[in-house]
């Protein structure tokens, strides 16, 4: 390897008063005399020390011996981060340096995070950086892009990263994408997260990106999808059903989304044939929620607009797990309304669950089921059936409840089996 003045561009790195623990430790070792015994372990151990550090403070490793000089060159975890430096100038000449000085050997992780005050993200950079991990066989790529002042900038998210065949997990957040449907040449990807973004036309020919939404998410081999801050244009259509084609999607978890305008559809669908697991929390919809994955046993819901409400179409299963939280005083509000329809259809989930046999609530699901009951006809609430249920109870909510055992009676007394088992359980 040509020699290299490895420590060239570290006065450039921002001095923080605390330096990251794994680094200090390194370098307590070192003072404590250890030489021997760091310089004994084999590279797949320092490896996995250095990838806890960001690749600035792995660089600085060469410093401690001989055996450590080029060490940094081959570790499969790449980690940039612009707040480590004082000026983004700084940032980009040390990512290149870095890019130009590594050995051939792959990447397993790409995490890159720039942060600056401009509203523009620095595109040549970016397409370098995802160019390098593309081609040394990446498996996860971890995106930030933030801008102080103004949030997302918009980028045209480099070539590369779409026709990458090695990458299984991708997370990109703060950015606006300009060729967001790009994003169905995916091929092999496993687990998407996309945080704060934004999808709305940036372009006359980009009037309507729900229309090929389904197609957008369609990976068949995506098993995990995170939409956070996600935001979404609608432009006429009454059905929405985006992740139809996910055949194999068995994780989905939907925050904070909303549409760009006023306008929403009738029917936003969410019906993945393998879905095993769905959360939904602070959702901004304004339309019917309709889940029909007949894979469902876990759901998780917390609090959503008030004109906003479910149908469930699921079949029943040997198990389920309910976890609903909702503000205080909201399920009066929803509940009086004149239509049946619009107190969510919660309660018909759980209705349409009386064949289950093991059922587990949250202490929060239970308050929901329990408020309805008290509003609505008895008849609506069924869970005759049910052969076990359990309560999860949390410590916070055994401070404020002085009896818990009423619950469980509530339960039993709508069960028509003797042999049912309904009990809380702490956890």
């Amino acid at each position: 390897m040509q020699e290299t003045n490895f420590l060239e561009f570290i006065p450039v790195i921002k001095r923080s008063k605390e330096t990251s623990l794994a680094t200090q430790n390194v370098y307590n070792c070192v003072a404590a005399g250890h030489r021997d015994r760091l310089g004994d372990m084999p590279d797949s151990l320092i490896h996995h020390i250095l990838s806890y550090m960001e690749t600035r403070d792995a660089v600085r490793t060469c410093a401690l011996s001989k055996r450590w000089r080029y060490v940094w060159t081959s570790v499969p975890f790449l980690h940039f981060s612009s707040r480590s430096f004082t000026r983004l100038v700084d940032f980009k000449k040390f990512v290149l340096w870095v890019l130009s000085h590594r050995d051939n050997s792959n990447v397993k992780v790409l995490i890159y995070n720039r942060f600056g005050v401009d509203y523009a993200t620095d595109q040549y950079l970016l397409y370098k950086v995802i160019e390098y991990a593309a081609s040394h066989g990446v498996e996860e790529i971890r995106i930030n892009l933030r801008a102080k002042t103004t949030g997302c900038p918009p980028i045209a998210i480099p070539l590369p990263l779409f026709t990458c065949q090695s990458l299984k997990k991708l997370e990109l957040k703060q950015c606006h994408p300009t060729n967001v449907l790009s994003l169905l040449r995916f091929k092999s990807l496993d687990m998407l997260h996309l945080d704060h973004f934004p999808m709305f036309p940036t372009a006359a020919d980009f009037s309507n990106p729900f229309a090929s939404l389904a197609e957008l998410f369609g990976f068949t081999t995506l098993t995990t999808l995170h939409l956070n801050d996600f935001t979404l244009c609608f432009t006429g259509m009454e059905r929405l059903d985006p992740f139809a084609n996910c055949v194999n999607l068995k994780n989905l978890h939907l925050s904070e989304m909303c549409f760009k305008s006023d306008l929403s559809p009738k029917d936003f669908v969410i019906s993945a044939p393998q879905l095993c697991n769905l959360s939904l929390v602070f959702n901004r919809f304004r339309c019917k929620i309709l889940v029909a994955s007949p894979q469902l046993l876990n759901f998780t819901y917390l609090y959503t607009t008030p004109s906003a409400f479910f149908e469930f179409s699921l079949p029943s299963l040997d198990g389920f797990a309910i976890d609903i939280h909702e503000l205080a005083g909201r399920m009066e509000n929803y509940l009086w309304k004149p239509k049946e329809k619009n107190f969510y259809g919660l309660v018909n989930m759980l209705r349409e669950h009386q064949k289950a046999e093991a059922v587990k609530l949250s202490f929060g699901t239970v308050a929901v089921s329990c408020g309805a009951a008290e509003l609505i006809k008895p008849e609506c609430l069924c869970y005759s059936r049910w052969k076990s249920l359990s309560f999860e109870v949390g410590s916070t909510y055994k401070i404020f409840i002085d009896n818990l055992d009423h619950l469980t009676a509530y339960f039993r007394n709508c069960s028509q089996r003797q042999d049912a088992d309904f009990e809380i359980v702490n956890i």
